[in-house]
């Protein structure tokens, strides 16, 4: 097994530090609270670096905020000091933990993401005779918010072995909490950097059951989200269960009977907001009700020059990205509609 060994220095390093800031910044100028950091950017790195090398370094509180994309979620984000803590962590760690993780695991990495995703389940339906499978959907039961924190800081110092890192670490997970059972914090929030990796590595043991105990050929994950595409019905009911023991066993994780998913590529099967047929791929209803929402209030805050031209053109791009992967052609006309019967909208975004 490979190890990350006394990477402290590097971490903390003047250099790790400037580069998180500048990374972190992007984008986030115009807020209060990085511009007020920025004012005195100098002494605030140098405060950090040296609570870090002191062996002092406490994390702040949370911003606590209601997001609804589509469900009811709680964002709890960490001031600007503990962001850029998070961002020099990940500077260091990500490359590292990236290299042992599952090739089926596409969320929050680089090279892999949404699409990736979408054409891995395509490859995998392709591979059955007719392009008809059977799916198997799981989705664990309030994931985030059930991450054992014992559990999560047994994984991490399987690999890392460096007592710096390991302590600013645990002081990151332990300042976040949504429960406690029998003297076990449970619960890393939506919101933190640090968040995507710990899913990743917490969610890797799952990852490597089903391929190498169970001996899965076409697995996919997307954070909680994970995908398994089988010959028969019978096949996904058995590799629920199992999957059901290991969670609960040795996650301390909930995957429900009502979080599970079974469904046949003839009837149409939803991976990630796109539906999957035999034959073609289309973006299911929901998702496209959702995103038209979406960049309604786009288009309204850029009316009340809330946002830039800039930031509308992305949005829309965005939008028509996941419109041309599948046979959208319909969903995409009605858009198209939308914006050119809108004079000031019409001559600013690109079309292509």
């Amino acid at each position: 097994m490979k190890k990350l060994i006394n990477c402290y220095d590097e971490t903390i390093s003047p250099e790790n530090l400037w580069r998180a800031w500048l990374i972190y910044r992007r984008g986030k100028r115009g807020r209060l609270a990085v511009s007020e950091f920025e004012v005195e950017l100098e002494n605030n790195l140098l405060d950090l670096r040296n609570d870090l090398l002191g062996r002092k370094y406490y994390h702040g509180g949370y911003r606590t905020f209601l997001v609804h994309d589509p469900k009811r979620r709680v964002i709890s984000a960490p001031s600007v000091r503990d962001h850029i803590l998070h961002q020099a962590v990940y500077n260091i760690l990500y490359g590292f933990y990236d290299r042992t993780f599952c090739f089926g695991s596409c969320s929050c990495r680089d090279g892999k993401g949404l699409y990736k995703a979408w054409d891995f389940a395509r490859r995998y339906i392709r591979q059955f005779e007719n392009n008809q499978c059977w799916v198997l959907h799981g989705d664990i039961k309030k994931c985030f918010d059930s991450i054992s924190h014992n559990i999560l800081k047994k994984i991490i110092r399987e690999r890392l072995l460096c007592d710096g890192t390991l302590a600013v670490l645990d002081e990151i997970i332990n300042s976040y909490e949504v429960n406690n059972v029998n003297g076990d914090s449970h619960g890393i929030p939506l919101g933190n950097l640090t968040s995507q990796l710990f899913i990743n590595i917490y969610l890797d043991k799952l990852d490597k059951y089903a391929k190498d105990e169970l001996r899965i050929k076409r697995y996919l994950r997307y954070a909680d989200d994970f995908y398994i595409f089988c010959e028969s019905k019978d096949e996904c009911v058995k590799i629920a269960n199992n999957i059901r023991n290991f969670l609960k066993n040795k996650l301390s994780l909930d995957f429900p009977l009502d979080h599970q998913q079974i469904e046949n590529t003839f009837s149409g099967v939803t991976i990630l907001g796109q539906t999957f047929f035999p034959e073609y791929i289309k973006i299911s209803a929901k998702t496209y009700k959702r995103m038209t929402i979406k960049f309604e209030q786009k288009i309204e805050n850029y009316e009340n020059k809330n946002i830039s031209q800039i930031s509308l053109n992305s949005s829309w791009q965005s939008f028509k990205g996941v419109l041309d992967y599948g046979e959208n052609y319909g969903y995409k006309k009605k858009m198209l509609y939308k914006i050119c019967v809108l004079p000031f909208l019409s001559n600013m975004i690109k079309y292509n």
